[in-house]
């Protein structure tokens, strides 16, 4: 794959923004397949922060969930000061597992026939990698959450107010079925050890901290 120069990314990321193929313009990006398996962890990462599973959303706002959190994914790229990942295998991975936790399949959202005799795309390529991130998910959604946990560690760690509180110095998760818990933060004055639970946890990737909702009831741990 031809791989453009930082601001070419990011004014295609914008084009694609305002397009009116948003956000299926994004998913007919040919990305390394690699750099999907990369960020599938991520995305479901995403999908547990915001309580996005089967039942939790009436299949009639798919779209408009896809929309919003692919929005918010990019406006985080787009701000941020050193842009390393890839915007579109990210977007490519985060819809697919959007519609994996939903129990809909993409052609139950956009009509593939239509948009790829606009876009003049094979058809079957865009199934073919459907199917293939679909698989990474459903083969690997417990271990991708530990996987996702682990590179957390050492972590610098900030509140939402840009507040220092500590870095990652240890990862919680549950012996039985190996998701992610929470996150033990070293301070930097003392010895005491915060807990963070994982449903407290907002994950900015674009930035060079990691940025986690500080909320109360975090428990110290001696």
């Amino acid at each position: 794959m031809r791989r453009a120069k930082p601001d070419s990314d990011e004014e295609k990321v914008f084009a694609y923004m305002r397009s009116r193929l948003f956000p299926w313009n994004f998913i007919v990006e040919d990305v390394e397949l690699e750099s999907l398996r990369h960020f599938v962890p991520y995305a479901i990462r995403i999908c547990e922060d915001r309580g996005i599973k089967k039942g939790s959303i009436e299949r009639e706002r798919a779209r408009e969930v896809i929309e919003r959190e692919l929005r918010r994914m990019l406006n985080d790229y787009l701000h941020a000061e050193a842009r390393g990942t890839e915007a579109f295998a990210f977007a490519q991975a985060l819809v697919h597992t959007i519609l994996y936790r939903l129990g809909v399949s993409l052609e139950e959202i956009v009509n593939i026939k239509a948009l790829g005799g606009l876009l003049e795309l094979d058809i079957e390529e865009i199934r073919r990698r459907e199917r293939f991130i679909r698989d990474l998910i459903s083969r690997n959604e417990d271990k991708a959450l530990r996987i996702f946990g682990k590179s957390l560690l050492n972590r610098k760690v900030i509140s939402e107010e840009g507040d220092y509180i500590g870095n990652v110095s240890d990862i919680v998760f549950d012996s039985e079925t190996g998701i992610l818990e929470g996150l033990i933060l070293a301070q930097q004055k003392g010895s005491e050890r915060l807990k963070i639970p994982a449903d407290n946890m907002k994950l900015n990737l674009y930035s060079s901290s990691i940025v986690l909702r500080y909320k109360k009831g975090v428990n110290e741990q001696q």
